[in-house]
């Protein structure tokens, strides 16, 4: 009987030893056969029976192999596939994420120039009247260069604000301060006259200062995302080249020809092959977090003097004060041209030609726009939002091989995995062999396209810490400035370009805080979000890529790419000058 029962023992060992390591299971490859024909239907490469398999070159056996060197070869294209499959799944949530807000962003800063040059446009028609189509004009072409500038164009904003205020002088001069055509004084001098003189006071310079930091902070910030597109979808299309390929096929595919079919890759291994595949993307870490932070402190400083909405919605208070300046030192300011401009040479007027060059500006809507104004529902506050949601992306490129790795799944057997070779313990105790991390692949520097990266990285975040400036107090002042008034009561201006200090400044002239341009008041905060997230959900990603996204490519002199000029896609933005300059015309 004892004999017996030893016996037993050694018979219940033997049939529990293949279960035990599955490297010493009989190997069959039927199974085999099977899982490569659904990867593959119809292909017969497999083997009937186990061969030495001494033409694989990768996934060399011990012993027996089910693979033929044409199953190899077709291991590798599929190992390569569901790397490059996996990145993208393992990005889309953040490439999505700045895609819908840029597209956002845009189409809300587009509509916050719509409306400033809808009210400007109501406040020359209602109040100044006189002036006629011409500085209607002079409004639109404001707007338009506005418009263009913040999608990257290569303009001045205070070379916009002058401009803007020598057309608008002629017919201000003329109409509006009753002088007409005056013999001897040219309409290219009185383009030029209006600097010589206090016709507008302080308003221009306010008005370039104003417009300077808004419009440069919301220029950088659609760059930035844009920017930010174009990195998360280069990495997003990393491709394998031919010594990742091996490594994929020698994680996932090799156990397959030695009939384990539910292998899992070991941790370590796993982890160590993905960063050798990215190409060193794991060096993207520190400047792309600089760039979350960086991106979060330009948005949280997009208020008061460098948010578009405070500043674009209030422009039209800037424009009446100036208008209001000029009407109040009449006398002062047609002395002052008559000395500048009597002894200029003539010219022929262009008065009539300017006129019928902007005649279309005058078909402009005959009421204030309706607009359901939410207070909560503020381009402050959506950046607010977005930034949140990035900054759980901060550490995108850190744990980027450790999520692609998390996509595996669990194995059957949790003890046990593949370590490139062979089977073996998930969690070797003391004296067994660890599994090998490969270390030395981090050590190669990155891969070009990475190296590209981090320079355009380099360079948006050096631009945007140079945008972000120091958060200022809004120097609003009760009734709209300080008591700095002419002393003669005229109401003119201080020089003060910093704030806004007319003597003529009242309520009814929505001057208060104006000098600060604090927050516009909560009737004219926009709704906007509401209204567009119908209009630009994103059902096609392809579709936004072709609009938002630029190739990575290095430029000729092999630097970085100048801001304003390569991040934006020349169809793009060709694209989208023609839809301004359709919705001005039209609106």
């Amino acid at each position: 009987m004892p004999g017996l029962k030893l016996n037993g023992a050694l018979i219940l060992c033997v049939l529990m030893l293949p279960f035990s390591r599955p490297n010493t299971q009989v190997l069959d490859c039927r199974e085999v056969r099977s899982s490569f024909q659904f990867l593959y239907p119809g292909m017969k490469w497999t083997p009937e029976t186990p061969v030495s398999g001494s033409d694989l070159q990768v996934c060399q056996p011990k012993g027996l192999t089910c693979c033929s060197r044409k199953m190899e070869e077709r291991y590798l294209l599929i190992a390569k596939q569901n790397m490059e499959s996996s990145l993208q799944a393992t990005s889309a949530q953040l490439k999505v994420l700045i895609i819908q807000n840029a597209a956002l962003f845009q189409e809300a800063f587009d509509m916050v120039l719509r409306l400033g040059r809808n009210s400007t446009l109501t406040l020359l028609r209602e109040e100044f009247p006189g002036l006629g189509a011409g500085a209607s004009g002079a409004v639109t072409q404001l707007f338009l260069e506005m418009s263009l500038y913040i999608l990257g164009s290569d303009a001045n904003v205070n070379d916009m604000v002058s401009t803007f205020f020598s057309r608008l002088f002629p017919f201000t001069y003329r109409r509006l301060l009753g002088n007409g055509a005056v013999a001897g004084i040219s309409e290219e001098c009185l383009r030029g006259a209006w600097k010589g003189t206090s016709a507008f006071g302080s308003f221009p310079k306010m008005m370039m200062t104003r417009l300077s930091r808004s419009l440069l902070a919301t220029r950088v910030f659609l760059q930035a995302l844009n920017l930010g597109i174009e990195v998360v979808n280069t990495t997003q299309h990393l491709r394998a080249g031919r010594d990742c390929g091996r490594s994929l096929l020698k994680l996932w595919y090799c156990p397959h020809c030695q009939g384990l079919l539910e292998a899992r890759p070991c941790r370590p291994l796993c982890v160590s092959t993905m960063g050798a595949c990215l190409g060193g993307a794991a060096e993207v870490q520190p400047h792309w977090r600089a760039y979350v932070e960086e991106l979060g402190s330009l948005a949280a400083a997009m208020k008061g003097e460098q948010d578009i909405e405070a500043v674009v919605l209030r422009l039209h208070v800037i424009i009446r004060q100036a208008l209001k300046q000029a009407v109040a030192a009449k006398s002062k300011v047609s002395a002052q041209v008559s000395g500048i401009c009597a002894h200029a040479p003539p010219r022929v007027s262009r008065a009539t030609t300017l006129s019928a060059e902007h005649a279309a500006a005058s078909s402009v809507p005959h009421s204030r726009p309706t607009v359901n104004f939410d207070p909560d529902e503020t381009l402050f506050g959506r950046r607010r939002e977005f930034i949140s949601g990035l900054r759980g992306f901060s550490q995108f490129y850190s744990g980027l091989g450790e999520a692609l790795c998390s996509k595996e799944p669990v194995a059957l057997n949790s003890s046990l995995c593949w370590n490139g070779q062979e089977m073996t313990d998930k969690f070797p105790g003391p004296g067994l062999k660890k599994v090998p991390h490969g270390s030395e692949s981090r050590q190669k520097p990155p891969e070009p396209v990475i190296s590209q990266i981090i320079d355009k990285l380099k360079h948006i975040n050096q631009l945007l810490r140079m945008v972000t400036l120091p958060e200022k107090r809004w120097r609003a002042r009760p009734g709209g400035g300080a008591a700095k008034r002419d002393p003669a009561g005229q109401g003119q201006a201080d020089e003060d370009e910093e704030g806004l200090e007319s003597g003529d400044c009242d309520d009814e002239d929505e001057c208060t805080g104006v000098s600060g341009l604090g927050p516009p008041p909560r009737r004219k905060r926009l709704r906007i979000f509401a209204d567009l997230a119908d209009n630009l959900a994103i059902d096609d990603l392809t579709l936004h890529e072709l609009l938002l996204t630029p190739r990575l490519a290095t430029d000729t002199h092999g630097g970085a790419s100048v801001p304003g000029a390569a991040h934006v896609p020349s169809a793009t933005f060709i694209f989208t000058i023609i839809i301004i300059f359709v919705t001005l015309g039209l609106q």
